[in-house]
């Protein structure tokens, strides 16, 4: 307990935090207990999407290493405020969803986030839902109890409301940041939770419930933030924002995912293995020396994220593929796979309309830049031509059917299958 805050320091794991030697304090006198106690430490995931996605890994597995340092983490999923939609962000107000569908999103969040904690020792994690105290608060006892301690110049102020702001921020969304603050106030008061953690992009609304604690409670409370995961133009890998890795392998397969890890710039390889693996930190700063291959380190960034989330046989299985395509040989049967008629390639499909129809390219337009470009391989081979009709010996090829290639690394096998 007393090394979890230096631990997260070490691996880069903090961004910032509200009082960091009062937390360090307060863990080495709940240590130091008898009986023991176990502090909470939470951070909360709201069903917008189906999945969760790459990103949240970070802080799914800062309470995994919460609960290593004897902490009880708690995971809390928003079926209240998921029901209004962080604002953080935005310059749109998020799409509403039913509330049968985020029922069903928290249930496949519970199935997707119950591997990474241990439940055989006393400081199993809690699964919480803000519904559940939210939901039969009235207006009026809500705008009393906790309304009273927010001013509207306040929360006008807060980077969570900024970038709606000027896009017509409305009523409800505002009051986003007051619901986050009473989830700490309520788990602070009924699971001993010192501590909230989330993304870098959620210090307003940290600290929203660490004051109101202080209000209320008349106590200190805990929170930090940890460092996002981006993709290459430097955008949050949101669940709506377009650019998502999911957790969930029905919306991104363990071979793409890898895919996505394998193919990561260097200058991010050390930070990521730093966040999303329990590599110690020795072992990485070896991996990502000067003197070594950068391609090793992403090779083993992927292999140990794969195995974490989709297990020891899927990452196996995607790393044999990865080398298949890359070095030529091996086995392709993890490699990504889709089908189309062989009565429509008799019938005659342009290369760039197969591009589009089986999904390797979003539209047609983009296919036709892939393939002027230079972009794209035909088992192998260069195709310029963006009128080449496909042909059944195309499918001939020891893959089992035609493999394209688009770009460097993104890699597809399309088989022939029945009408």
């Amino acid at each position: 307990m007393l090394d979890f805050f230096t631990h997260m320091q070490e691996r880069g794991l903090i961004e910032q935090t509200n009082d960091g030697a009062a937390l360090v304090q307060s863990l080495q006198t709940a240590a130091a207990s008898s009986p023991r106690v176990y502090p909470g430490v939470y951070c909360g995931f709201d069903p917008t999407a189906k999945s969760l996605t790459l990103g949240h890994l970070v802080p799914l597995l800062g309470l995994r290493r919460a609960q290593d340092h004897g902490l009880r983490p708690i995971v809390l999923f928003g079926g209240a405020t998921g029901l209004i939609g962080d604002p953080t962000g935005r310059t749109d107000m998020r799409p509403m969803n039913t509330k049968d569908d985020i029922k069903g999103y928290i249930a496949n969040f519970t199935k997707l986030v119950e591997r990474y904690f241990r439940f055989d020792v006393p400081n199993a994690p809690l699964f919480v839902n803000n519904i559940d105290w939210i939901g039969p608060m009235s207006w009026l006892d809500f705008a009393r109890n906790v309304g009273v301690h927010f001013t509207v110049a306040k929360l006008l102020s807060a980077d969570v409301n900024k970038s709606r702001l000027e896009h017509g921020l409305t009523f409800m969304e505002m009051g986003y940041q007051l619901l986050q603050s009473y989830d700490f106030l309520e788990l602070f008061r009924t699971h001993n939770c010192l501590l909230q953690t989330g993304g870098n992009d959620q210090w307003s609304n940290l600290l929203g419930g660490v004051d109101l604690i202080r209000r209320v409670e008349h106590k200190q409370a805990f929170c930090f933030t940890q460092p996002l995961i981006v993709d290459s133009q430097g955008r949050k890998l949101g669940k709506t924002s377009g650019n998502a890795i999911w957790l969930d392998p029905s919306m991104t397969s363990p071979y793409d995912f890898f895919q996505y890890l394998r193919n990561i710039p260097d200058e991010n390889v050390e930070q990521t293995l730093r966040q999303l693996t329990f590599l110690p930190l020795s072992e990485i700063r070896e991996l990502c020396s000067p003197e070594s291959n950068p391609n090793k380190a992403k090779e083993r960034l992927a292999w140990e994220v794969t195995q974490l989330v989709h297990g020891q046989e899927e990452a196996d299985k995607a790393l044999a593929a990865a080398r298949a395509l890359f070095e030529g040989g091996g086995d392709l049967s993890a490699a990504p796979r889709v089908a189309i008629a062989a009565a429509e390639i008799e019938a005659g499909i342009d290369v760039i309309s197969l591009l589009a129809k089986v999904g390797v390219c979003p539209s047609k337009s983009d296919a036709r830049r892939i393939v002027q470009g230079n972009g794209l391989l035909l088992n192998g081979e260069k195709c310029t031509d963006v009128a080449y009709k496909v042909q059944l010996k195309d499918f001939d090829h020891e893959c089992g059917g035609l493999l394209i290639r688009k770009g460097k690394k993104d890699y597809t096998i399309v088989e022939l299958g029945r009408a």
